[in-house]
This record gives structure tokens, sequence and C-alpha cells, in this order.
């Protein structure tokens, strides 16, 4: 275990930094959320409210966990270090547009009212297939300028001067 010492502390670390700006953001948007539910209960009721929340919290870590893990578990480790991080990305970025993507691809709500064709009016498979190819391809530009990158990187190294051991 590393032992940080008291200077090390006293500098701003990048994750604390993060933690920070995310605390900034983060709980004054989850007020605005509690308040909207608890000055407008009839908009949306406390329990209908509470059973979507806990059953999203179940359904995570039952599911959308463990499959995360399982796909980072299979995948991540197959692939070099320098590929890693625009591998997460990409898997980051295609789930979460595919998570947001999932109702309209489905096409809740359109059972409601099937004679308005306003409702819906795009064809999210394809628009969601679109971005996720964005996506990886975003991807693989950062991966094709990491690797370009170390490349040039290791060809400036020169090797210095050749060390004689005691035998």
């Amino acid at each position: 275990m590393k032992h940080t010492s008291p200077e090390e502390m006293k500098e701003p670390r990048a994750d604390r930094i993060g933690l920070g700006v995310g605390l900034l953001v983060g709980v004054p948007l989850m007020l605005v959320g509690v308040v909207g539910i608890l000055r407008h209960p009839e908009s949306t009721p406390i329990p209908n409210f509470l059973r979507y929340f806990v059953g999203g919290d179940i359904l995570h870590d039952l599911l959308v966990a463990p499959i995360a893990v399982a796909i980072s578990f299979l995948v991540l480790r197959r692939v070099p270090a320098v590929g890693r991080a625009p591998l997460r990305a990409v898997l980051f970025g295609s789930a979460v547009v595919i998570a947001v993507a999932w109702p309209g691809i489905r096409r809740y709500g359109h059972a409601q009212v099937p004679d308005n064709h306003t409702v819906q009016p795009l064809n999210y498979a394809t628009s969601t297939l679109t971005v996720v190819v964005v996506v990886v391809t975003i991807g693989a530009i950062w991966l094709a300028a990491v690797l370009v990158r170390g490349r040039r990187g290791a060809s400036n190294v020169s090797p210095g001067p050749a060390v004689e051991r005691d035998a």
C-alpha cells in the first residue's frame, strides 16, 4: 500500500477536482428533482417515483452492472494497454446511446396513439446505428492518434550509453 506524504495531500489531485465539480453540479440538480417531486405530487406520485427509482436501482445492480463487468473482463483484458481507454470510451458511449434510444427503438408510446404519425416519426433504429458508428469512428481516430504518438515517442528515444554490470 502506498503511503501519501503530507505534501502530496495538499496538492489538488485530478480525482478530487473531478469529485468537487461533480458535487458542485450534481447536488443542485438532484435538489431540483427532489423539490419538483415534493411540490408536484399530482404529476409524479411519490409511490410511483419510488417504485421506478428502486426498480431502476435493482435492475442496474442485478443486470446492467454484471453485464458491464463481464464485457470489460472479457474484452478489455485482451486489448493492449494503449487501446483500453479508447475502447472503454466506445463501449460506454455506445451503451449510453443505446440506453437513451431504447424507448424509441422499441416504439414505446406508439401504441397509445397509433393514428398520430407525429409520435415517433423517425426511424430510431437507423438513427441509433448512425450515432453508434460515429462513436466508434471517434474511438478509432483516438486509437490511431495514440498509436501514432506512441510510435513517434518511441522513435525519438535514444537507447543511451551501454551500462556494464559486474558479474
